[in-house]
């Protein structure tokens, strides 16, 4: 084979190279992405997680509507009465803490400042735009998590 075809296959093959790889970053996003995506997805998840313990504490399964405890006054307070499961209390790439604020007897807000807007179909509750968002969540009538 001539040198003329030896340099025509490597251009390409790194042309094949170089589209696989472009085409990967378009499909996956770019790893930066990828990790403000993952970060995102614990934050929501460390929301979830705190709405989730703090309903299970304050209400009684027993009977309907009824609260056994008042709210946690904190996220301090929540998380050392957490039972079910260990309340993250913090932002995992900044370590900035999670904003959580008592509404009214029934009612909390829950706060993160999120790098990248959510826009999903499914459980629609929980999107939310990029930067400081709040969710206000009643014991009686919880998101689904």
């Amino acid at each position: 084979m001539s040198l003329r075809v030896h340099v025509a296959f490597a251009l390409f093959a790194s042309l094949i190279v170089a589209f696989a790889i472009a085409w990967g970053f378009f499909l996956v996003g770019s790893p930066g992405a990828r990790r403000l995506e993952r970060f995102d997805d614990q934050r929501l998840q460390d929301l979830q997680t705190i709405a989730n313990e703090i309903q299970w504490m304050v209400i009684d399964s027993t009977k309907e509507k009824i609260l056994k405890e008042a709210l946690p006054a904190t996220l301090d307070e929540a998380a050392e009465r957490a039972r079910g499961k260990r309340i993250q209390q913090r932002d995992p790439e900044t370590g900035e803490p999670y904003r959580y604020t008592v509404k009214n007897e029934t009612t909390f807000e829950l706060c993160a400042t999120f790098s990248r807007p959510r826009e999903s179909d499914w459980r629609v509750f929980w999107n939310h735009p990029a930067g400081a968002h709040c969710f206000t969540i009643n014991v009686f009538d919880p998101p689904p998590y």
